[in-house]
């Protein structure tokens, strides 16, 4: 047989067993399932992280180029490389097979240990790619025998001349 709790006070509850005649059903409904807040998955986790490391005198110009066109920095890297990949003997073709190499090479001769710098570096930004474009960057690299960062400055630059920006 069960023990029976007697309550010593009014403020204690009564302990009921399950199963028994007393036992109540809950008061509270069972809540519906909830839909997904997100139905189709973010754009930019589709995009390639890309650090950029511009010279200085190219970031100013940059800069400007950015407030005088009204583009944000990943759009103006985007048409700036694949502007520098169409103007490339041959052209880098331009869509990318799924399977094509997206990692960024580096310099192929670099400058010795201590070697002062010709041109200072602005503190590096991340660029999210797409994949294309960044397949295209890589594809360029290796083409013209360029580490991705003479790569992507010689793209902004070319770009930055192109419409004329002045320093």
């Amino acid at each position: 047989m069960p023990r029976q709790r007697k309550p010593t006070t009014p403020l204690q509850l009564t302990f009921i067993e399950p199963g028994t005649a007393a036992a109540q059903p809950p008061a509270a409904e069972p809540q519906p399932a909830r839909e997904p807040r997100r139905i189709r998955k973010p754009k930019w986790t589709e995009l390639h992280p890309t650090v950029a490391h511009l010279f200085t005198d190219i970031d100013e110009r940059l800069t400007g180029a950015l407030e005088a066109t009204g583009l944000g920095l990943q759009d103006t890297f985007e048409v700036a490389i694949n502007t520098y990949c169409d103007a490339l003997r041959p052209p880098i073709p331009a869509q990318m097979p799924d399977d094509a190499d997206i990692r960024i090479p580096r310099d192929p001769n670099p400058p010795l240990p201590g070697t002062p710098l010709d041109r200072p570096t602005a503190k590096p930004a991340v660029v999210r790619l797409q994949r294309n474009t960044r397949a295209r960057l890589v594809a360029a690299c290796h083409q013209e025998r360029m580490g991705g960062k003479a790569l992507i400055n010689d793209a902004i630059e070319a770009y930055l001349d192109e419409l004329d920006v002045e320093e």
